[in-house]
Formats: C-alpha cells, sequence, structure tokens
C-alpha cells in the first residue's frame, strides 16, 4: 500500500506541481551549466527533459509494482501457504516495489545536478538492485509455490 500511496501522490504532485518540479530541476542544472556541462545549454536542457521522464518513472513503477506486490500477498494468504512464505513475499514484494520507485525519484532529482542521468542512476544504483531484487526473489519465490503446490504435493497424493 505504502508503494501505491507513494506513487499516487507523485502523481498528485505533478498535477499540482509539474512546472515547480521543472524550475527545481532547472535551477540544479544552472547551477552545473559552467562546470558540469561546460556551458552547454543544449545538454542541460537533454538532461532536464529525461529527469521528468524519471519522475514518471518513478509514479508507475511504484504505483504497478505495489498492485503486484498486493496480488502476491493475496494470493499467497489465499493458497494457505506457511506463514514465513506469507511474511518473506509480501515484505519482499512490498519493500521492492516502494524501492524501485524512490530509485527513479532520486535519480531524476539528483540527474540535472550531475549532468548525466546515467551517472545519477550509477550513485543510487544500489537501491534499484536491492529492491529490484527483493521483488524478482518474491515472484520467483511465489511462482515456485505454485508449481510445488499444483504439480508436486499433488501428484504426492
Amino acid at each position: 500500500m505504502m508503494a501505491i500511496l507513494f506513487g499516487g501522490l507523485l502523481g498528485l504532485s505533478f498535477g499540482c506541481c509539474e512546472d515547480n518540479i521543472i524550475d527545481i530541476f532547472k535551477s540544479s542544472s544552472d547551477k552545473a551549466l559552467s562546470g558540469v556541462y561546460k556551458g552547454d545549454q543544449a545538454k542541460a536542457d537533454k538532461v532536464v527533459k529525461k529527469a521528468w521522464v524519471y519522475m514518471k518513472r518513478a509514479h508507475l513503477h511504484s504505483q504497478t509494482m505495489g498492485v503486484i506486490s498486493i496480488a502476491f500477498s493475496l494470493l499467497v494468504a489465499w493458497l494457505n501457504f506457511p506463514a514465513r512464505a506469507q511474511l518473506g513475499i509480501s515484505l519482499l514484494s512490498g519493500l521492492g516495489s516502494l524501492g524501485y520507485g524512490v530509485f527513479w525519484l532520486l535519480s531524476g532529482f539528483m540527474a540535472p545536478g550531475m549532468g548525466s542521468t546515467g551517472a545519477a542512476k550509477e550513485s543510487v544504483a544500489l537501491i534499484a538492485q536491492a529492491s529490484g531484487g527483493a521483488f524478482f526473489v518474491a515472484g520467483v519465490t511465489l511462482f515456485g509455490l505454485i508449481v510445488y503446490k499444483m504439480f508436486i504435493k499433488s501428484a504426492a497424493k
């Protein structure tokens, strides 16, 4: 739910404050114009534009992965898997969905001042790796438990 709320708040902030967010990006790139961009305004504008794309990615990834996380949690509970599996899948997918949105948000805000979206992503790559990995492990674990329950456990009866 936190990831969905986070993504929703981002979406609402876009509706009311898009110009302010872009102004923050432009201000950050202006401060770095002479040093980082070597006076190249076109390059700075390109990074600002891409930073805005990253904000939208933060919004979309948080909400989508949050919904998937809830689906994982409901499915693992509905199929009556052990409490540990339920807790593990719910925690991993929930933290993963929130963390991945935060990764895109941080990358977007950092990029204009760093002069590169690639550098911004690299600087917070561990967040993406940990959260994406947690989400992936939750999905693979759930899939494995479903396969086990459907084919292995039922065949043993």
